[in-house]
């Protein structure tokens, strides 16, 4: 086996600038090096992604599915919905595994991580999961990230291979990098970073932390725009919210790319608030002057040209429709119907409350 790169895993070789793997300096040496995709990744913040198909993925992840690992699954509480794969949790059923929930510091007004631990768990339980312990931490403030080390000594006093997995965008490679302590993975606000899987050492201890490659998953509306929009949906920031008490046949549109249409009669005028990005404009308008893809600075654009659906729902109080990697809205008093409007291939699912609206008078 030749030396690989310590970014993302590749094997280097210094013959074609081109190829995966390329780096200019000397390979046969003792120097742990980055490719050079990596360096540049790191350094100047370029895009340069590599995608593994599902099969290439389930491939490289099954050679570290073991009863003698740990699992440490990574999810994004934000984007719950669409790190919520069945990939992941197939293999959260055969192993042993630590649930770590990542950027809790994005959620809006306050949440006791308590709060959050619970809905979590329920999700868990209802596909048949339960975790040796659950971990709620923000990679970005190091919030909880110690708590996360002393959970798999607790279980693992005499060290484990832990296997680090999840899909692209929760933050898995933070997630690595704070455990261990240094910069090592790279870390990029694209998909499609890591390529194959590393093994790394917790200094001090008696734990390797395998890094997989981050699942691109399916159904995520993300996933469906221009890369450039792709980082205006991801959030970075505490995400947007808005209450609204609509009557029948207003409209929001959300970044020119989703409508809904409420349905419900006058004297039946729920209140709903919508979550979703900063970088996601939304506002309310009439059924005639509604439009998708209308071009202008609040725009997210499709990278290529996609049929819209047309669907109904019914969300009761105390439940959530999701846009999976995109948006959400929570029902406060319902029932809500609605008409969306949508691009073929993202997912929309109606699951319980994980943030109740405050309470707000009209």
């Amino acid at each position: 086996m030749g030396k690989k790169c310590i970014g993302c895993g590749i094997p280097l070789q210094n013959t074609d600038s081109k190829k995966d793997g390329y780096t200019p300096k000397d390979i046969n040496g003792k120097e742990e090096l980055y490719c050079q995709r990596c360096f540049r990744v790191s350094h100047y913040g370029e895009h340069s992604s590599s995608f593994l198909s599902r099969e290439d993925y389930q491939k490289e992840l099954q050679q570290w599915v073991s009863p003698k690992r740990l699992a440490l699954a990574v999810f994004d509480i934000i984007d719950f919905e669409g790190s919520f794969q069945d990939d992941i949790l197939d293999i959260l059923r055969e192993m042993d595994s630590i649930v770590v929930i990542n950027k809790v510091d994005l959620i809006p007004g306050e949440k006791h991580p308590s709060e959050v631990a619970n809905w979590v768990k329920g999700r868990l339980a209802s596909e048949g999961i339960s975790p040796l312990d659950i971990a709620i931490v923000s990679c970005k403030n190091n919030y909880g990230m110690n708590g996360v080390l002393r959970k798999i000594q607790h279980f693992y006093p005499n060290g484990v291979e832990v296997l680090v997995l999840g899909v692209t965008n929760v933050g898995k490679s933070s997630v690595i990098n704070r455990l261990l302590g240094k910069n090592r993975v790279t870390v990029s606000k694209y998909p499609g970073t890591t390529l194959l899987s590393t093994m790394n050492e917790i200094s001090g201890t008696n734990l390797c932390l395998i890094d997989t490659p981050g699942l691109i998953p399916e159904g995520r509306f993300s996933d469906l725009m221009i890369e450039e929009d792709q980082l205006r949906v991801i959030p970075s920031t505490e995400i947007s919210r808005k209450t609204f008490k609509l009557e029948k046949d207003r409209c929001i549109v959300l970044g020119e790319f989703v409508k809904l249409r409420v349905l419900n009669e006058e004297e039946q005028r729920p209140i709903f608030s919508l979550y979703a990005s900063q970088g996601v404009q939304f506002h309310e308008t009439s059924l005639e002057k509604a439009s998708l893809q209308k071009e202008n600075e609040n725009c997210l654009h499709l990278k290529k040209k996609q049929k819209f659906c047309k669907e109904i729902f019914t969300i009761a109080a105390g439940e959530e429709l999701v846009w999976k990697g995109f948006a959400w809205l929570s029902v406060k008093r319902g029932p809500l119907h609605i008409e969306v409007e949508y691009p073929e291939g993202g997912d929309i699912v109606i699951r319980k409350a994980f943030i109740h609206p405050r309470r707000v008078s009209f």
